[in-house]
């Protein structure tokens, strides 16, 4: 038997420089294929979900705003009407018990005046309720203003209002104003409309309404005729 003899080393194999693609099954791509279609659906299915939420809320902010403006026009015609009352308003405004020169009183009647309020200084207080309430009616009274003055120590005073109603003749509401002496005129002027302000706007307004007739007309007997 002859045998042969190879000199040098084996040949090396040969290795392939080309990728090798993995070859994807069909049910696999199949899977994939369908999962797309099923997330664009639900993305156009979305859709009008996201265009209808500023709709809704551009409709809540359209009924906000409109009560909004609803609330404002009511609260603009009920001050227009209350202005009406306080213009056609009138007040009697007492001597005030306590202080000579009337100077508490004066600037009292210059605020109820810069509200455009008819102001009575010259009419004299009465005694009872039932005649408050009949003259009232008949000077078309809407309220009646009675003050007290009192000086305190260390050149302090102490104002005392009282607001009484011309319809009813009972009183509505009091407010005490405390300061220096020199200065609390001012003060009272300054601030009587912040504290009296709703009683004498109530006042007025309850002044516009029809009055009921309480007591017959008064009649004087002058004697008997000879």
């Amino acid at each position: 038997m002859t045998s042969l003899r190879v000199c040098g080393s084996l040949p090396s194999p040969v290795v392939s420089a080309r990728p090798v693609c993995p070859t994807v099954s069909a049910p696999l791509a199949l899977h994939r294929f369908l999962l797309a279609i099923v997330a664009l659906a639900a993305l156009i299915g979305a859709a009008p979900t996201v265009e209808a939420a500023p709709r809704r809320a551009k409709s809540h902010a359209k009924a906000k705003h409109s009560s909004r403006a609803s609330t404002r026009a009511a609260a603009k015609a009920k001050a227009d009407g209350a202005g009406g009352a306080l213009a056609e308003g009138k007040v009697a405004v007492f001597a005030f018990q306590g202080e000579d020169t009337y100077s508490v009183r004066d600037h009292v009647i210059q605020a109820l005046t810069d509200r455009g309020i008819k102001v009575e200084a010259a009419i004299l207080p009465v005694d009872t309720t039932e005649q408050y309430r009949d003259m009232g009616a008949v000077m078309n009274l809407a309220a009646y203003v009675h003050g007290h003055v009192k000086e305190l120590p260390a050149d302090h005073a102490v104002a005392t209002i009282v607001i009484r109603s011309g319809v009813t003749g009972k009183k509505l509401t009091s407010v005490t104003f405390t300061g220096y002496r020199r200065g609390l005129p001012y003060d009272v002027e300054e601030k009587l409309w912040q504290r009296l302000g709703p009683a004498f706007t109530r006042a007025c307004v309850e002044a516009t309404k029809p009055r009921p007739h309480h007591n017959k007309p008064m009649v004087i007997e002058a004697g008997t005729p000879l």
